[in-house]
């Protein structure tokens, strides 16, 4: 992980957010939206054939690129927008995992995953309140399996949760 790229620094739950997100993942295709330097999308590679992380920001998908090269997988990095790559995106993923920003999913990114109806969605979130907006505009074509909050940042009013998506 170079220096402009982020992680998560809680390095004694990282796994564990990790497994619960990925609890129940599998079929043929994958996609990792906010995919970062691929803290999901290696371990997605595991369980299914294709894996396609979309991360915007330039550090991040070069970390991403060497990640996957060294861990042997074959994870198909794109670089540009989440919105952009899923108005771009015609065939629904059998699994669709979403890591965005503080600022959450919002509308656009909403539609479009009401849009494709992956059928299962798993959505992990650091902000409570955009997790609370974005859910609530889900509700018209996904009902909630499960939430998780993992306190990665013990003594401090940030936590992340995982909330586990089906349609």
């Amino acid at each position: 992980v170079s220096t402009r790229s982020f992680f998560q620094v809680n390095r004694f739950l990282v796994e564990s957010l990790i497994q619960r997100a990925l609890e129940g993942a599998e079929g043929e295709t994958a996609v990792d939206l906010y995919g970062g330097v691929g803290l999901f999308a290696l371990p997605l590679a595991r369980r299914f054939r294709r894996v396609t992380a979309v991360e915007a920001s330039g550090s991040p998908i070069r970390d991403l690129e060497f990640n996957a090269a060294r861990a042997g997988s074959a994870v198909i990095a794109r670089q540009g927008s989440a919105e952009l790559f899923l108005l771009g995106l015609a065939e629904r993923p059998d699994f669709m995992l979403a890591d965005p920003p503080r600022a959450g999913l919002g509308k656009q990114i909403v539609r479009e995953l009401l849009r494709l109806r992956p059928p299962h969605l798993v959505i992990v979130s650091c902000d409570p309140a955009t997790l609370a907006r974005d859910l609530a505009a889900l509700r018209a074509g996904y009902r909630i399996e499960r939430l998780t909050l993992i306190d990665l940042f013990p003594q401090t009013a940030h936590i992340e949760t995982v909330t586990e998506l089906r349609g």
